[in-house]
Protein backbone atom coordinates (compact mmCIF):
# COMPACT_ATOMS: atom_id res chain seq x y z
CA UNK A 1 0.00 0.00 0.00
CA UNK A 2 2.85 2.34 0.85
CA UNK A 3 4.48 1.71 -2.54
CA UNK A 4 1.16 2.25 -4.33
CA UNK A 5 0.67 5.57 -2.52
CA UNK A 6 4.16 6.70 -3.38
CA UNK A 7 3.65 5.74 -7.03
CA UNK A 8 0.39 7.67 -7.12
CA UNK A 9 2.08 10.78 -5.67
CA UNK A 10 4.87 10.44 -8.20
CA UNK A 11 2.33 10.13 -11.02
CA UNK A 12 0.56 13.28 -9.84
CA UNK A 13 3.86 15.11 -9.53
CA UNK A 14 4.88 14.05 -13.04
CA UNK A 15 1.52 15.16 -14.42
CA UNK A 16 1.88 18.54 -12.70
CA UNK A 17 5.39 18.95 -14.12
CA UNK A 18 4.16 18.08 -17.61
CA UNK A 19 1.30 20.54 -17.33
CA UNK A 20 3.66 23.29 -16.18
CA UNK A 21 6.10 22.45 -19.00
CA UNK A 22 3.28 22.86 -21.50
CA UNK A 23 2.25 26.25 -20.08
CA UNK A 24 5.87 27.43 -20.08
CA UNK A 25 6.35 26.23 -23.66
CA UNK A 26 3.14 27.94 -24.72
CA UNK A 27 4.34 31.21 -23.20
CA UNK A 28 7.52 30.97 -25.26
CA UNK A 29 5.57 30.20 -28.45
CA UNK A 30 2.96 32.89 -27.81
CA UNK A 31 5.69 35.45 -27.25
CA UNK A 32 7.56 34.36 -30.38
CA UNK A 33 4.70 33.88 -32.83
CA UNK A 34 1.63 35.45 -31.23
CA UNK A 35 -1.23 33.32 -30.03
CA UNK A 36 -3.02 33.17 -33.36
CA UNK A 37 0.04 31.85 -35.19
CA UNK A 38 1.17 29.42 -32.50
CA UNK A 39 0.18 25.79 -32.96
CA UNK A 40 -0.15 22.89 -30.58
CA UNK A 41 2.57 21.11 -32.56
CA UNK A 42 4.94 24.00 -31.88
CA UNK A 43 4.03 23.98 -28.20
CA UNK A 44 4.54 20.21 -27.98
CA UNK A 45 7.97 20.50 -29.57
CA UNK A 46 8.94 23.38 -27.28
CA UNK A 47 7.79 21.43 -24.22
CA UNK A 48 9.38 18.15 -25.34
CA UNK A 49 6.08 16.27 -25.09
CA UNK A 50 3.66 14.69 -27.53
CA UNK A 51 0.62 16.49 -28.84
CA UNK A 52 -1.43 13.84 -27.09
CA UNK A 53 0.10 14.91 -23.78
CA UNK A 54 -1.18 18.42 -24.41
CA UNK A 55 -4.68 17.12 -25.07
CA UNK A 56 -4.52 15.15 -21.84
CA UNK A 57 -4.20 18.41 -19.92
CA UNK A 58 -5.81 21.02 -22.19
CA UNK A 59 -8.54 20.97 -24.82
CA UNK A 60 -7.14 23.86 -26.88
CA UNK A 61 -4.90 26.93 -26.87
CA UNK A 62 -7.54 28.96 -25.05
CA UNK A 63 -7.33 26.63 -22.05
CA UNK A 64 -3.54 26.90 -22.00
CA UNK A 65 -3.82 30.68 -22.20
CA UNK A 66 -6.32 30.66 -19.33
CA UNK A 67 -3.92 28.68 -17.15
CA UNK A 68 -1.15 31.13 -17.98
CA UNK A 69 -3.38 34.12 -17.25
CA UNK A 70 -4.47 32.66 -13.92
CA UNK A 71 -0.85 32.21 -12.87
CA UNK A 72 -0.41 35.96 -13.22
CA UNK A 73 -3.78 37.50 -12.39
CA UNK A 74 -4.87 35.42 -9.40
CA UNK A 75 -1.78 36.15 -7.25
CA UNK A 76 -2.16 39.84 -8.16
CA UNK A 77 -5.78 39.84 -7.03
CA UNK A 78 -4.99 37.90 -3.87
CA UNK A 79 -2.23 40.39 -3.07
CA UNK A 80 -4.66 43.26 -3.70
CA UNK A 81 -7.14 41.73 -1.25
CA UNK A 82 -4.41 41.24 1.34
CA UNK A 83 -2.80 44.66 0.93
CA UNK A 84 -5.89 46.79 0.37
CA UNK A 85 -8.49 45.13 2.57
CA UNK A 86 -6.32 44.18 5.55
CA UNK A 87 -3.66 45.82 7.65
CA UNK A 88 -5.83 48.62 9.03
CA UNK A 89 -2.89 49.76 11.17
CA UNK A 90 -1.49 51.24 7.94
CA UNK A 91 -3.40 54.24 6.51
CA UNK A 92 -5.50 53.32 3.47
CA UNK A 93 -3.73 55.59 0.99
CA UNK A 94 -0.40 54.15 2.08
CA UNK A 95 -1.74 50.63 1.47
CA UNK A 96 -2.82 51.65 -2.03
CA UNK A 97 0.65 53.08 -2.70
CA UNK A 98 2.24 49.88 -1.40
CA UNK A 99 0.04 47.73 -3.63
CA UNK A 100 0.94 49.76 -6.73
CA UNK A 101 4.63 49.70 -5.79
CA UNK A 102 4.55 45.92 -5.20
CA UNK A 103 2.99 45.41 -8.63
CA UNK A 104 5.78 47.45 -10.18
CA UNK A 105 8.38 45.48 -8.23
CA UNK A 106 6.89 42.25 -9.60
CA UNK A 107 7.21 43.57 -13.15
CA UNK A 108 10.83 44.48 -12.52
CA UNK A 109 11.81 41.24 -10.80
CA UNK A 110 9.81 38.47 -12.46
CA UNK A 111 10.53 37.73 -16.08
CA UNK A 112 7.69 35.23 -16.43
CA UNK A 113 5.17 37.83 -15.27
CA UNK A 114 6.54 40.35 -17.77
CA UNK A 115 6.35 37.85 -20.60
CA UNK A 116 2.85 36.67 -19.69
CA UNK A 117 1.51 40.21 -19.42
CA UNK A 118 3.21 41.07 -22.69
CA UNK A 119 1.36 38.21 -24.37
CA UNK A 120 -1.95 39.25 -22.82
CA UNK A 121 -1.52 42.89 -23.84
CA UNK A 122 0.15 42.61 -27.23
CA UNK A 123 0.09 39.06 -28.63
CA UNK A 124 -3.56 38.02 -28.29
CA UNK A 125 -6.63 38.74 -30.40
CA UNK A 126 -9.67 38.37 -28.17
CA UNK A 127 -11.91 36.77 -30.79
CA UNK A 128 -13.48 33.36 -31.38
CA UNK A 129 -12.58 31.01 -28.51
CA UNK A 130 -10.77 33.83 -26.72
CA UNK A 131 -13.81 36.09 -26.36
CA UNK A 132 -14.58 34.51 -22.99
CA UNK A 133 -11.22 35.76 -21.73
CA UNK A 134 -12.61 39.29 -21.88
CA UNK A 135 -15.41 38.27 -19.51
CA UNK A 136 -12.83 36.90 -17.08
CA UNK A 137 -10.83 40.09 -17.48
CA UNK A 138 -13.87 42.16 -16.62
CA UNK A 139 -14.55 40.04 -13.53
CA UNK A 140 -10.95 40.47 -12.38
CA UNK A 141 -11.11 44.22 -12.98
CA UNK A 142 -14.32 44.43 -10.99
CA UNK A 143 -12.78 42.53 -8.08
CA UNK A 144 -9.76 44.84 -8.04
CA UNK A 145 -11.95 47.94 -8.36
CA UNK A 146 -14.00 46.83 -5.35
CA UNK A 147 -10.88 46.28 -3.26
CA UNK A 148 -9.60 49.73 -4.21
CA UNK A 149 -12.99 51.29 -3.53
CA UNK A 150 -13.04 49.76 -0.06
CA UNK A 151 -9.60 51.22 0.69
CA UNK A 152 -10.61 54.64 -0.63
CA UNK A 153 -13.81 54.50 1.44
CA UNK A 154 -11.63 53.98 4.49
CA UNK A 155 -9.48 56.93 3.43
CA UNK A 156 -12.64 59.04 3.10
CA UNK A 157 -13.74 58.02 6.60
CA UNK A 158 -10.31 59.01 7.95
CA UNK A 159 -10.44 62.39 6.18
CA UNK A 160 -7.53 61.50 3.91
CA UNK A 161 -9.37 61.44 0.56
CA UNK A 162 -10.03 64.63 -1.38
CA UNK A 163 -13.56 65.86 -0.78
CA UNK A 164 -14.37 66.13 -4.50
CA UNK A 165 -13.57 62.44 -5.12
CA UNK A 166 -15.91 59.60 -4.31
CA UNK A 167 -14.28 56.29 -3.35
CA UNK A 168 -15.74 54.74 -6.51
CA UNK A 169 -14.30 57.36 -8.86
CA UNK A 170 -10.95 57.24 -7.09
CA UNK A 171 -10.91 53.43 -7.42
CA UNK A 172 -11.71 53.51 -11.14
CA UNK A 173 -9.05 56.17 -11.72
CA UNK A 174 -6.44 54.04 -9.95
CA UNK A 175 -7.49 50.93 -11.85
CA UNK A 176 -7.11 52.82 -15.14
CA UNK A 177 -3.78 54.26 -13.95
CA UNK A 178 -2.44 50.80 -13.09
CA UNK A 179 -3.59 49.33 -16.40
CA UNK A 180 -2.01 52.16 -18.38
CA UNK A 181 1.18 52.13 -16.34
CA UNK A 182 1.57 48.38 -16.82
CA UNK A 183 1.02 48.61 -20.56
CA UNK A 184 3.38 51.55 -21.04
CA UNK A 185 6.00 49.99 -18.77
CA UNK A 186 5.98 46.84 -20.89
CA UNK A 187 6.28 48.89 -24.07
CA UNK A 188 9.08 51.09 -22.78
CA UNK A 189 12.00 48.67 -22.36
CA UNK A 190 14.01 51.55 -20.92
CA UNK A 191 13.82 53.75 -24.00
CA UNK A 192 11.19 56.33 -23.09
CA UNK A 193 11.93 56.94 -19.42
CA UNK A 194 8.64 55.43 -18.29
CA UNK A 195 10.31 52.65 -16.32
CA UNK A 196 12.71 55.15 -14.76
CA UNK A 197 9.90 57.44 -13.64
CA UNK A 198 7.29 54.81 -12.78
CA UNK A 199 7.65 55.05 -9.02
CA UNK A 200 7.50 58.82 -9.10
CA UNK A 201 4.24 58.61 -11.03
CA UNK A 202 2.82 56.20 -8.44
CA UNK A 203 3.65 58.65 -5.68
CA UNK A 204 2.15 61.53 -7.67
CA UNK A 205 -0.99 59.52 -8.41
CA UNK A 206 -1.65 58.67 -4.78
CA UNK A 207 -0.76 62.13 -3.47
CA UNK A 208 -3.12 63.74 -5.99
CA UNK A 209 -5.96 61.93 -4.25
CA UNK A 210 -5.02 63.03 -0.75
CA UNK A 211 -7.05 65.67 1.03
CA UNK A 212 -5.20 68.84 1.94
CA UNK A 213 -3.62 68.15 5.30
CA UNK A 214 -4.57 64.46 5.07
CA UNK A 215 -2.55 62.12 7.26
CA UNK A 216 0.37 60.28 5.73
CA UNK A 217 1.70 56.87 6.68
Amino acid sequence: MFEAGRAMRRTKEDAAKTREAIVTAALACFGRHGIGQSTLDQIATEAGVTKGAIYWHFSNKAEIFRALRDQVSLPLLDRADTTLLRGSEVPALERIARFLDATLTLLEADRRTREALGVMHFKCEYVDSFVEELDDGRRNARRLALALESAYAEARKDGALRADLTPRVAAVETLMFLSGLTRMWLLDRGRCGIRRDARATITAHVEARRAAGGARG
